[in-house]
């Protein structure tokens, strides 16, 4: 009984002092500034393949799921107006003639291209600002590297 009664008021004190100090810092998360420029080439190279690249980058994900979402959708309607095109046939009891299914088939993959190539180009012409929007909000200022070889004046221009 008395082992047990210590052992309550043991685990009972080393809760009390576990919470007793609540100004602990648990997670600092050091910010460092983002490049614009570099958010721009991210967006161009592997942009390509997953749209929004650059806008994870400046971490807006918001405008990152939205592309990458829209990009889904494109290539999922450039995938079934490929499907109908080539399967003319079994969607004429749908309506229409075969001319006229291919002909909708081939609107839906221009439109679902369309959509692909707008959002590639969404995401090379804003992930600079967008870094540069996440520097002005958290009070950053990316500066060049005063070591690198690379001339100054490549990364003072915006798009």
């Amino acid at each position: 009984m008395k082992k047990r009664i210590i052992t309550l008021f043991l685990i009972l004190c080393f809760s009390v002092s576990a919470f007793a100090r609540l100004d602990v810092i648990i997670d600092e998360a050091i910010l460092e500034p983002k490049d614009p420029i570099l958010g721009t080439v991210l967006a161009i190279g592997p942009g390509l393949l997953v749209h929004g690249w650059g806008h994870f980058y400046a971490e807006d994900y918001r405008m990152g799921l939205s592309l990458f979402a829209i990009e889904i959708a494109s290539l999922a309607a450039i995938g079934w107006g490929a499907y109908q095109y080539y399967n003319a046939d079994q969607w004429t009891s749908v309506g229409g003639n075969v001319d006229e299914v291919e002909r909708g088939a081939q609107i839906t993959m221009a439109t679902g291209f369309l959509f692909f190539v707008l959002t590639y180009i969404a995401d090379v012409a804003l992930a600079g600002r967008a870094a540069e929007q996440y520097n002005k909000e958290h009070n950053l200022q990316f500066r060049v590297n005063q070591e690198a070889y690379i001339p100054s004046l490549m990364y003072s221009y915006t798009f």
